[in-house]
Protein backbone atom coordinates (compact mmCIF):
# COMPACT_ATOMS: atom_id res chain seq x y z
CA UNK A 1 0.00 0.00 0.00
CA UNK A 2 1.56 3.33 -1.08
CA UNK A 3 1.91 6.07 1.49
CA UNK A 4 2.93 9.69 1.62
CA UNK A 5 5.35 11.37 3.99
CA UNK A 6 5.41 15.14 4.50
CA UNK A 7 8.51 16.89 5.79
CA UNK A 8 7.67 19.04 7.65
CA UNK A 9 3.94 18.58 8.20
CA UNK A 10 1.86 21.64 7.31
CA UNK A 11 0.60 22.00 10.87
CA UNK A 12 4.21 22.38 12.05
CA UNK A 13 4.76 25.42 9.82
CA UNK A 14 5.89 28.52 11.68
CA UNK A 15 7.74 31.69 10.84
CA UNK A 16 9.00 32.69 7.45
CA UNK A 17 9.34 30.71 4.26
CA UNK A 18 7.81 27.24 4.28
CA UNK A 19 9.41 24.44 2.27
CA UNK A 20 7.82 21.00 2.22
CA UNK A 21 9.08 17.75 0.73
CA UNK A 22 6.56 15.07 -0.13
CA UNK A 23 7.71 11.50 -0.63
CA UNK A 24 5.39 8.94 -2.17
CA UNK A 25 6.53 5.49 -1.05
CA UNK A 26 5.43 2.04 -2.16
CA UNK A 27 6.06 -1.43 -0.79
CA UNK A 28 9.25 -1.79 1.26
CA UNK A 29 9.57 2.01 1.30
CA UNK A 30 10.44 2.08 -2.41
CA UNK A 31 10.40 5.66 -3.69
CA UNK A 32 7.66 6.05 -6.29
CA UNK A 33 7.69 9.84 -6.57
CA UNK A 34 8.64 13.00 -4.73
CA UNK A 35 7.87 16.70 -4.85
CA UNK A 36 8.97 19.89 -3.11
CA UNK A 37 7.05 23.13 -2.89
CA UNK A 38 7.71 26.51 -1.34
CA UNK A 39 5.49 29.21 0.12
CA UNK A 40 7.09 32.63 0.45
CA UNK A 41 7.60 34.45 3.73
CA UNK A 42 4.50 36.56 3.07
CA UNK A 43 1.67 34.05 2.64
CA UNK A 44 -0.93 36.77 2.03
CA UNK A 45 -0.30 36.50 -1.72
CA UNK A 46 -1.42 32.84 -1.72
CA UNK A 47 1.32 31.74 -4.12
CA UNK A 48 3.46 28.61 -4.08
CA UNK A 49 6.32 27.50 -6.28
CA UNK A 50 6.69 23.83 -7.15
CA UNK A 51 10.43 23.32 -7.02
CA UNK A 52 10.63 19.65 -7.88
CA UNK A 53 8.17 17.06 -9.09
CA UNK A 54 9.43 13.64 -10.16
CA UNK A 55 7.96 10.19 -10.66
CA UNK A 56 10.66 7.50 -10.87
CA UNK A 57 10.86 5.87 -14.34
CA UNK A 58 9.42 2.43 -13.49
CA UNK A 59 6.33 4.08 -11.97
CA UNK A 60 5.51 6.61 -14.71
CA UNK A 61 2.19 6.60 -16.57
CA UNK A 62 0.40 4.68 -13.82
CA UNK A 63 -1.47 7.53 -12.12
CA UNK A 64 1.13 8.18 -9.41
CA UNK A 65 1.87 11.69 -10.69
CA UNK A 66 -1.82 12.59 -10.49
CA UNK A 67 -2.01 11.27 -6.93
CA UNK A 68 1.10 13.24 -5.93
CA UNK A 69 -0.13 16.48 -7.55
CA UNK A 70 -3.48 16.19 -5.77
CA UNK A 71 -1.66 15.58 -2.47
CA UNK A 72 0.62 18.57 -3.04
CA UNK A 73 -2.36 20.80 -3.82
CA UNK A 74 -4.17 19.60 -0.69
CA UNK A 75 -1.11 20.30 1.45
CA UNK A 76 -0.75 23.81 0.00
CA UNK A 77 -4.44 24.55 0.54
CA UNK A 78 -4.18 23.35 4.14
CA UNK A 79 -1.09 25.53 4.69
CA UNK A 80 -2.98 28.65 3.64
CA UNK A 81 -6.22 27.64 5.39
CA UNK A 82 -4.35 27.45 8.71
CA UNK A 83 -3.46 31.11 8.18
CA UNK A 84 -7.05 31.97 7.24
CA UNK A 85 -5.90 32.58 3.67
CA UNK A 86 -6.35 30.64 0.48
CA UNK A 87 -4.15 29.19 -2.19
CA UNK A 88 -4.47 31.45 -5.23
CA UNK A 89 -1.68 30.38 -7.58
CA UNK A 90 0.93 27.69 -8.11
CA UNK A 91 3.78 27.99 -10.56
CA UNK A 92 6.62 25.86 -11.84
CA UNK A 93 9.56 26.37 -14.18
CA UNK A 94 10.40 23.61 -16.66
CA UNK A 95 12.89 23.11 -19.46
CA UNK A 96 11.41 23.62 -22.92
CA UNK A 97 13.18 20.80 -24.78
CA UNK A 98 13.88 18.21 -22.09
CA UNK A 99 10.58 18.28 -20.22
CA UNK A 100 7.98 17.96 -22.98
CA UNK A 101 6.00 15.32 -21.05
CA UNK A 102 5.99 17.60 -17.99
CA UNK A 103 4.37 20.35 -20.04
CA UNK A 104 1.54 18.02 -21.05
CA UNK A 105 1.19 16.74 -17.48
CA UNK A 106 0.89 20.25 -16.04
CA UNK A 107 -1.75 21.21 -18.59
CA UNK A 108 -3.92 18.33 -17.32
CA UNK A 109 -4.04 20.20 -14.00
CA UNK A 110 -5.03 23.54 -15.57
CA UNK A 111 -1.49 24.95 -15.60
CA UNK A 112 -0.88 27.36 -18.47
CA UNK A 113 2.29 28.67 -20.04
CA UNK A 114 2.63 32.27 -18.83
CA UNK A 115 6.22 33.17 -19.63
CA UNK A 116 9.51 32.18 -21.17
CA UNK A 117 13.03 32.97 -20.05
CA UNK A 118 14.96 32.70 -23.28
CA UNK A 119 18.21 30.78 -23.28
CA UNK A 120 18.50 30.74 -19.50
CA UNK A 121 19.93 27.28 -19.89
CA UNK A 122 22.50 26.43 -22.54
CA UNK A 123 20.59 26.38 -25.86
CA UNK A 124 17.32 25.94 -24.01
CA UNK A 125 14.52 28.18 -22.82
CA UNK A 126 12.93 27.93 -19.40
CA UNK A 127 9.12 27.91 -19.46
CA UNK A 128 6.97 29.20 -16.62
CA UNK A 129 3.66 27.40 -16.06
CA UNK A 130 1.02 28.69 -13.66
CA UNK A 131 -2.26 27.44 -12.26
CA UNK A 132 -4.84 29.80 -10.85
CA UNK A 133 -7.20 28.62 -8.09
CA UNK A 134 -9.39 31.77 -7.98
Amino acid sequence: MPNLTYDPPVRAATGDTFLQSIRYLGANDELIAHARWLAAADPSHGVIQILDFTVTPPHRRKGHGHFLMESLTTQARDYFAQRKLRLRRAWMAIEQKHQVIARSFLMQFAFNHVGTVQELLKREDLLIYMRTFD
